[in-house]
């Protein structure tokens, strides 16, 4: 943690601001496929790979919306390093899914009960929003109090969100 809070510190602001936006909606999308996900789709390996899929696609999304966001703003031909730039901003968002597909790829493989590992991705993803909650706390000081609320409400808004995309989609 305190390496990456030093890289931070280096770290332009509104580039900052790319990483953790990218990482907390990563996050809720992971929470939004595992609200749909049951024990059966997990036994068979679908909920991995559901998971994994939504990263995947809301990371090209995400590139694609940034380059064409950036040639509007800047109507010259793309150049190599704003792609690379996108690739990179939009990577939390693969990342966010790789440790939830983990946990359900170990019920797959019946190292968890499916059951077991439906819940744990879930408190894995909940945990995420947390870090990121807490990251943005230490990189945006408050008294340490303030702090750990705002990590807390980050996740607990995660959640909201996430119950609230459950009840509309059933």
């Amino acid at each position: 943690m305190k390496q990456l809070l030093q890289a931070s510190d280096r770290m332009p602001r509104d580039r900052l601001a790319e990483l953790v936006s990218a990482a907390s909606y990563g996050s809720v999308l992971v929470l939004a496929a595992l609200s749909v996900i049951g024990v059966s789709e997990v036994a068979l390996g679908h909920g991995a790979e559901l998971v994994a899929g939504v990263g995947l696609a809301t990371w090209l999304a995400h590139i694609f919306a940034e380059l064409l966001g950036g040639h509007a703003r800047h109507p010259e031909p793309l150049r190599r390093s704003e792609v690379m730039r996108a690739l990179v901003d939009g990577s939390p968002i693969l990342a966010s899914t790789v440790l939830p597909a983990t946990v359900l790829l170990l019920g797959r493989l019946d190292v968890l009960t499916d059951n077991t590992a439906r819940i744990v991705a879930v408190l894995v993803a909940v945990l995420q929003l947390f870090a990121i909650g807490a990251f943005v706390a230490r990189v945006a000081p408050a008294p340490p109090a303030a702090s750990w609320t705002f990590a807390v409400a980050t996740a607990g808004i995660g959640v909201a969100v996430v119950a609230l995309t459950a009840l509309l989609g059933h």
